[in-house]
């Protein structure tokens, strides 16, 4: 039975932590079906390093995590409309029985002010063309296209970025606002 809203609690994490560990092994059990017959173009391409991981947020209802989220530092900043984006959203997942009660927009919303603290005007994304449930998330978030940037140029098929605006926080205020 979900619990009541006031029991979430959002973790910073390690990106070895095995609660956020245990969310990415179940969001790769429910997608690598999706992707069975490309795994060998894709893997390479999708599973960061941690050294690459600048942030990663758990969240938790109670004492079981139902939601995570990352942010990777990209190696060459992406342009977005002229404002660097040199991080991007990773591994964003909430688990089934949680699913419609806003965790993926919290662990977006909380990953795109952590870009816009670190001194991002924009933010990134890719998620997959076999992943519709994602892109409407993104685009009902306002989230918007852009072309597949570096790793995903490669697989550019299979791929669907998106950037949104992060309206640097200031004084402590997220002041968050979808890239125009």
């Amino acid at each position: 039975m979900p619990r009541h809203a006031s029991t979430l609690q959002v973790r910073e994490v390690a990106w070895e932590d095995p609660a956020a560990a245990g969310l990415r092994a179940a969001m790769s059990a429910e997608l690598d079906p999706r992707y069975a017959d490309q795994e060998a173009r894709l893997r390479p391409l999708l599973s960061p390093g941690p050294e690459q991981i600048a942030l990663t947020l758990v969240v938790e209802d109670g004492d079981e995590p139902v939601a995570c989220g990352s942010l990777r530092t990209l190696a060459e900043a992406v342009d977005v409309d002229g404002a660097p984006a040199r991080h991007e959203v990773k591994k964003l997942y909430v688990a089934p029985g949680h699913r419609r009660r806003g965790l993926a927009t919290l662990v977006l919303e909380e990953l795109r002010a952590a870009a816009g603290r670190s001194g991002d005007d924009a933010v990134v994304l890719h998620t997959g063309t076999l992943q519709p449930e994602a892109v409407a998330l993104y685009e009902a978030r306002g989230w918007r296209r852009i072309p597949p940037f570096v790793p995903y140029a490669e697989i550019a098929d299979l791929s669907l970025c998106f950037a949104a605006s992060t309206s640097r926080t200031r004084e402590g205020r997220s002041t968050a606002t979808p890239a125009s």
